[in-house]
């Protein structure tokens, strides 16, 4: 299983579930990667948030979910 390590701390982040995720931007600054666990409250990601489900998931086209 792979990593993922907070851009603000560098710490490894333990519960995915807490990421904060920030659009990605050039002018970001990302702390370099450590061994140790993320204290940040909530962690920052500058990326966009992974997808959930495949598309075949997808609502209908004018937004409102089928019953």
């Amino acid at each position: 299983m792979s990593q993922i390590h907070c851009h603000f701390c560098g710490g490894i982040i333990q519960d995915v579930a807490t990421i904060e995720y920030r659009p990605p931007r050039a002018s970001a600054q990302f702390a370099v990667p450590q061994a140790t666990p993320c204290t940040c409250s909530p962690p920052v990601v500058y990326e966009h948030p992974p997808m959930l489900g495949g598309p075949e998931e997808d609502q209908t086209p004018d937004g409102e979910a089928t019953p």
